[in-house]
């Protein structure tokens, strides 16, 4: 298996949110063609909507939708991996057939428990990937030829940038770019809640807040420089700047974002247990 170009057929096990942005960014970048994509997703009303808005061979029978597949994606909640990878599935799948998985907290360990005797690699992605702006780290098992990473670094680069890890990593990776969002999120709220506070509407306020934030994270990454370095180009001695940015100190913003990670990684082990 080399480039994307060498697969017949993609099947998408599950293709909510972020299964939708995958199968949106290889349909735009070219990488597949409509008629090469399969999906297995439990509604005839999503069903429905992915035939219609993509063109794609959408069915309620995961068994059905890898039939013929040489990569199968699985793109459901973690919870719901047993229901939705059943026995029949198993017995459908090529022998041969790549197993790529964006289900978070399903190491790789699980997924050999899940689909016995395939080459499996296991992903981190996070929602940007909806506007082509993702942060997706991956891991191969010992069986995964550089083949197989690149061709999953290629699905994954048409929406967003790609990292390969040691798995041991994608613990931390989750509770940094695969919550980050959410992270994000609620700052941003917050900024945007201040504005308003301060006078601003509302929409200009999310703006505003939303904006800079994007801004900010493409400047760290097209310059390179360190994030402390770039805050002391904003930060003039004495000015307004650095009087805000002691009021988040002294509220304990750094403390914060150290225990929302540990967090996660403590919640992430108690959910394998």
């Amino acid at each position: 298996m080399g480039t994307i170009n060498t697969i017949a057929k993609i099947a998408f096990i599950g293709c909510g949110a972020m299964g939708e942005a995958i199968l949106k960014g290889l349909l735009q970048g070219g990488l597949v063609k409509k008629g090469q994509v399969a999906a297995g997703v439990p509604t005839a009303a999503r069903q429905e909507y992915l035939q219609n808005t993509y063109g794609i061979t959408a069915v309620g029978d995961n068994a059905a939708a890898v039939q013929g597949a040489d990569l199968v994606i699985l793109a459901v909640k973690p919870q719901m991996a047993k229901a939705a990878v059943t026995d029949d599935l198993r017995k459908a799948m090529a022998p041969e057939a790549l197993v790529v998985s964006i289900m978070g907290s399903y190491d790789i360990a699980m997924l050999h428990d899940l689909v016995p005797g395939h080459r499996v690699i296991r992903c981190m992605p996070n929602t940007p990937l909806a506007v082509g702006m993702g942060m997706t780290a991956i891991t191969g098992d010992d069986k995964a030829s550089a083949e197989d990473l690149e061709l999953t670094e290629a699905i994954f680069a048409s929406c967003g940038q790609v990292v390969r890890v040691d798995e041991k990593a994608m613990e931390a990776i989750t509770a940094i770019s695969g919550c980050g969002p959410g992270y994000f999120f609620v700052v941003m709220d917050a900024l945007a809640d201040a504005g308003v506070m301060a006078g601003l509407p509302r929409a200009l306020s999310i703006q505003l807040a939303a904006a800079t934030m994007a801004g900010s994270g493409v400047m760290a990454l097209k310059t390179g420089v360190h994030p402390a370095q770039l805050r002391d180009q904003v930060t003039s001695p004495g000015g307004t700047t650095i009087a805000g940015i002691k009021a988040l100190e002294n509220h304990g913003v750094r403390g914060a974002f150290y225990d929302a990670v540990q967090a996660v990684l403590d919640r992430s082990a108690a959910l394998k247990k």
